[in-house]
């Protein structure tokens, strides 16, 4: 019998059974590729990460990186999970000596994330994106109202792009914040248009009133990869801010703000995001809090 340690983070959040929930599984070195997606779909959880030594000279560690469907290059709040993790495990720095910036090496690259704090359990956790990428979507404002459940007037008057930091989402402004907790997305036909543009789903968010603690507010559906609702999206997040660095801050080199999800499915997390532009370029950066709420062993034959 093998046994691996796992332990499952709720990202995004400093308050155990809100945010969004990734198990994190280390040992995986030779763990085969099909394991890991049974394990994934075993977990049910948005994702399930599996930590490997690195192969990149300034990489700490490598991530594999599986939904219940199929593997990722790249997602955001496992990325947070694994780095909480690995400080929580404690084995990677036996000395105690954390560093500013653990290196992850997953298939997009090496992905900086920076830590901020000095007690595991009130670490604030930064990632640093890929650089954005835009598509045209060519979806209508009438194929959009159908797969989210909503009359054309609760859509915004932007664009739908397909947007990627990493893991590409079809974005769509949504005019109200009750309008977006209205929504009664139409998974299978989500599915079928989202599965044509190469990604797993559509991230969808409105601008929160004045008053409001977080500025933007987001869902996200996934059903390409056995998701249905996503409760706090990184790489979701990401997008948008290079969606709205894009539409809403052209003439600007610099972007923050809090954004909220997962309100609508009883995860509340908080996500800060904050952006720099140099040039055309974009850097896109994401980041929260993580708490544990269980650790233990899988153990297979």
């Amino acid at each position: 019998m093998t046994r691996y340690p796992i332990y499952q983070v709720d990202v995004f959040t400093d308050v155990p059974l809100q945010g969004n929930p990734a198990a994190v599984v280390f040992d995986a070195d030779d763990m085969p590729a099909s394991t890991m997606q049974a394990i994934a779909r075993e977990m049910n959880l948005s994702e399930t990460v599996f930590v490997l030594r690195p192969t990149h000279p300034e990489a700490h560690y490598r991530v594999r990186i599986f939904s219940p469907g199929q593997e990722f290059p790249f997602a955001g709040h496992p990325t947070l999970a694994t780095a909480f993790a690995v400080l929580k495990k404690g084995d990677l720095f036996p000395d105690g000596r954390v560093p500013e910036v653990l290196y992850q090496e997953c298939g997009i690259g090496i992905v900086p994330v920076r830590i901020t704090g000095k007690e595991t359990e009130g670490r604030v956790f930064t990632m640093t994106q890929g650089r954005p990428q835009y598509q045209e979507s060519g979806v209508s404002r009438g194929l959009m109202a159908e797969l989210l459940g909503c009359p054309e007037e609760a859509l915004a008057s932007g664009s739908f792009e397909v947007v990627s930091t990493g893991l590409p989402w079809l974005i769509a402004e949504i005019a109200s914040q009750p309008a977006l907790s209205a929504l009664k997305p139409n998974q299978g036909r989500i599915a079928e248009v989202c599965a044509g543009l190469e990604t797993p789903g559509i991230t969808v968010f409105c601008e929160n009133p004045a008053s409001s603690t977080a500025r933007i507010r987001l869902r996200t559906f996934a059903p390409v990869v056995g998701v249905a609702e996503d409760p706090v999206c990184g790489s979701g997040n990401g997008c948008v801010a290079a969606w709205l660095a894009r539409h809403r801050h052209a003439n600007k080199n610099t972007l923050a703000y809090t954004a909220e999800q997962g309100v609508e499915i009883g995860r509340h997390g908080w996500v800060h995001v904050a952006g720099t532009r140099a040039g055309d370029t974009w850097s896109i950066e994401v980041g929260g809090a993580a708490v544990s709420v269980l650790s233990g062993t899988i153990t297979l034959p």
